[in-house]
């Protein structure tokens, strides 16, 4: 039987024929995959250095903000002026102790609590406290005497901050010359424009940074004591290794001396001998996603979730115009 070849017509007819549908749906299928693929290995790549580069950015900022601060804090001086006056916070009391308040550090209620929050950032009960204010006097020159500080506040300095908030500076510009039978009230119309007026608070600060999550201030006693409502539960308990300084009031307290507010203030010619601040701040892209919530309780939850992610930012700041006085 002769073998059965194709003529050359019927070959060039075979050759002329192109890719079935089901061919090419195959192909195009195969395709789609790998460029979803390489799509989305392209946007978590992004993703990450987006997110590489905001931290980054936090990190210097917050690096930044604590050297400015250190500069900033390390100015602060004792007036020695023996005032009977230490102004407090509106709505709660305004008392007459001498002498007067070189430093206050105020532990207000603003902030985040609760688990898991306490357990990442809490220490004991110290760190309980998110949000403090920092008041101090400085002297720009021989006899003349300002207030500047601290303190956390929304976008707008006489907002009240929920969870997160923006990092504000404080500084008076219209000293007072506190000498002589008069001094001091003039010290404590620096505490008071502070601590009350916050018509002239807002008017006299300077934006630092935004997203803060946490902004803690701690003093420090001359035997390097944490000074703080621990200190005082240790002493008042006879458990504590180091006394209370003096011319130094901690609250709250109810046994004598009765001190019912939650700070710490320093009188007279006494200063601590070092202020430790902390700060925490969250990254710009969970701060925009923060600020689209509108429901409260969402934006503690959307916080609490993240608190991992919070850059965290440590200075301890000496004070060589302390004095270091025993109790």
């Amino acid at each position: 039987m002769k073998p059965v070849f194709p003529s050359p017509r019927a070959l060039r007819r075979r050759s002329k024929r192109g890719f079935s549908l089901l061919e090419m749906l195959i192909g195009i299928g195969i395709l789609s995959v790998v460029v979803l693929a390489l799509y989305a290995l392209f946007d978590q790549t992004q993703k990450a250095l987006r997110a590489n580069v905001n931290q980054v950015d936090v990190s210097e900022g917050g690096r930044s903000v604590l050297d400015l601060l250190v500069r900033d804090v390390m100015r602060a001086a004792a007036s020695g002026i023996n005032t009977n006056y230490l102004v407090d916070r509106r709505g709660e009391i305004q008392r007459t102790v001498p002498p007067g308040t070189n430093l206050v550090v105020i532990r207000t209620q603003g902030g985040l609590y609760g688990l898991p929050w306490e357990q990442i950032f809490g220490d004991q009960g110290r760190r309980k406290s998110a949000l403090h204010e920092l008041f101090y006097l400085i002297e720009p020159q021989p006899g003349r005497w300002l207030g500047a500080g601290l303190f956390v506040a929304g976008e707008n300095p006489m907002d009240t901050v929920d969870g997160l908030g923006t990092l504000w500076r404080y500084e008076d510009t219209s000293p007072v010359g506190a000498r002589g039978v008069r001094g001091a009230e003039e010290i404590s119309v620096l505490n008071n424009r502070f601590l009350n007026d916050s018509a002239y608070r807002t008017n006299h600060v300077s934006r630092l940074i935004d997203g803060v999550v946490f902004f803690r201030v701690t003093p420090f006693g001359p035997q390097g004591q944490p000074l703080d409502a621990t200190l005082v539960d240790e002493v008042d308990r006879g458990v504590s290794n180091f006394p209370i300084p003096a011319d130094t009031l901690i609250g709250p307290r109810t046994v004598a001396p009765a001190f019912p507010v939650d700070g710490t203030f320093f009188k007279n010619k006494m200063l601590p001998s070092a202020i430790e601040i902390e700060l925490g701040i969250l990254p710009t892209q969970l701060v925009d996603q923060y600020r689209s919530m509108d429901v409260p309780a969402v934006r503690n939850r959307f916080l609490t979730n993240n608190a991992a992610n919070v850059l965290v930012f440590r200075q301890r700041i000496p004070l060589p115009a302390a004095p270091v006085p025993l109790p």
